[in-house]
């Protein structure tokens, strides 16, 4: 591999480069072309990639909007997010049946009328001539846990198993039974009576629906608890301020975009975060996301951490249509404006004989590369996958239970539809932000 980038004759030996653990589960922060980049590898691959985008609004903003008309066609409502002066930027908001409204500028009557004020949150970013989509629950996520206004509901993420999400479960009404018993001398952090002071004995912590995340198991509870109070501190404020507020105020901005990123990770799983930008580095040595994690600042005038990780070669390959797999055969892949096309084909495998066993081997290799693939280019809407046909009913029930599997660990909600008779596998992955063709538009690719 050194032979191949510039520089590596002059290293040492024991330069990063040549341990054979440095494709280990890493999570790195380069900077290229003046844009920061957060990229996942995981068992020496690259499973995710972001970048920083300089959006006006971004991903999480929660925003005093003003509604300027109720479009009952298209049961929903146009928000103004800013003034004329500042742009005039709107997004939309899908009402939904049955919905109580509270505008802040009136007393409330479930209505929503054209002049309301309101806390909106942006969910979705503007696409093509499409605004940006809003949600009026608004809701915080932290590294633990997701918080928003509600009933008391409790939810878990959808990859903790049934004795995880019990232990949990069980913990939390510990805690709150411990909380509402002596929120005076609690003891436990000094923000906690304050907010049983502002919410009341009866409304903690049970007006607020919880979330927890996958990392929420993993950790002493007490770590998840003072976040979960510091969410509803922070939503507090949000509700109160937007009162007194002026419209467009900008009520809550969500955190850099390298630290989202790594509270949305399972960092049970990362060994390390290594970058090379000292900014950046100085930002996360003392951050609480990064307590649990060895944090590196990579430093060497001989070969950038972009080399170190050949990121220029891995990258290209994440872009090719066709994916090769260690077997020989290899992944056509085609994105189009209405579905991404898959094409499993056998390639140079090496076989005897074109026998069923052989095919189903190809088979049962396509479809973990193509979950891999699928998170990787960050691909998304509906996914078609024509695997070579089999005729034995064993083996192609193996094959739908392995596409279960590997959608399952994908953390993009990703749900495997069916498999035809002719052998195309439909799937379904939730849009969450943008294909990696779109987040790489402005790298500099090396010659």
């Amino acid at each position: 591999m050194s032979r191949h980038i510039q520089g590596a004759a002059r290293l040492e030996k024991e330069h990063e480069l040549y341990q054979r653990n440095v494709y280990a589960n890493k999570i790195l922060i380069v900077r290229n072309r003046g844009i920061l980049y957060c990229i996942l590898v995981r068992d020496g691959r690259i499973c995710n990639v972001v970048r920083e985008e300089k959006e006006e609004f971004p991903l999480g903003t929660v925003v005093l909007g003003k509604v300027l008309n109720v479009a009952k066609q298209f049961q929903g409502a146009f928000f103004a997010l800013e003034d004329k002066k500042g742009g005039g930027r709107t997004g939309f908001l899908q009402m939904k049946e049955n919905a109580c409204y509270r505008p802040t500028n009136r007393a409330a009557d479930g209505r929503l009328l054209s002049g309301d004020e309101m806390p909106v949150q942006i969910v979705r970013q503007a696409k093509g001539n499409k605004p940006p989509q809003l949600s009026a629950e608004y809701s915080l996520a932290g590294q633990f846990a997701v918080v928003k206004k509600g009933s008391g509901r409790v939810s878990y993420s959808g990859k903790l198993d049934a004795e995880e999400k019990e232990q949990l479960r069980e913990k939390l009404e510990a805690w709150k039974k411990t909380a509402l018993a002596a929120p005076s001398v609690s003891g436990n952090f000094p923000e906690e009576a304050s907010v049983l002071e502002k919410t009341g004995n009866s409304a903690f912590p049970e007006k607020w629906d919880i979330t927890f995340r996958t990392n929420a198991p993993f950790v002493d509870p007490s770590a998840w608890q003072r976040e979960i109070i510091d969410l509803i501190g922070q939503l507090q404020y949000i509700e109160q301020t937007s009162r007194t507020r002026a419209p467009y105020s900008r009520l809550y901005e969500p955190e850099t975009f390298y630290l989202d990123f790594i509270k949305d990770q399972d960092l049970s799983v990362i060994g390390e975060i290594v970058t090379d930008e000292k900014a950046v580095y100085e930002a996360l040595k003392d951050h609480v996301y990064t307590a649990a994690v060895p944090l590196r600042f990579y430093e060497d005038d001989h070969i950038s951490l972009a080399g170190v990780y050949a990121l220029d070669t891995r990258l290209r390959e994440l872009l090719s249509p066709k994916v090769n797999m260690k077997s020989g055969a290899y992944l056509m892949i085609e994105q189009t404006e209405a579905l991404v096309a898959i094409d499993v084909n056998s390639g140079k495998a090496e076989k005897k004989t074109e026998s069923e066993e052989f095919y189903f081997r190809i088979n049962l290799e396509a479809a973990k590369e193509v979950c891999h693939q699928l998170c990787a280019r960050n691909l998304s809407g509906m996914i078609l996958v024509d695997f070579i046909n089999m005729k034995d009913r064993h083996h192609i029930e193996a094959l739908v239970e392995a596409l279960r599997e590997e959608t399952a660990k994908d953390r993009v909600t990703t749900r495997f539809i069916d498999l035809t008779r002719l052998g195309l596998a439909e799937i379904t992955r939730k849009k969450t932000s943008r294909p990696l063709r779109d987040t790489l538009r402005d790298w500099e690719w090396k010659r």
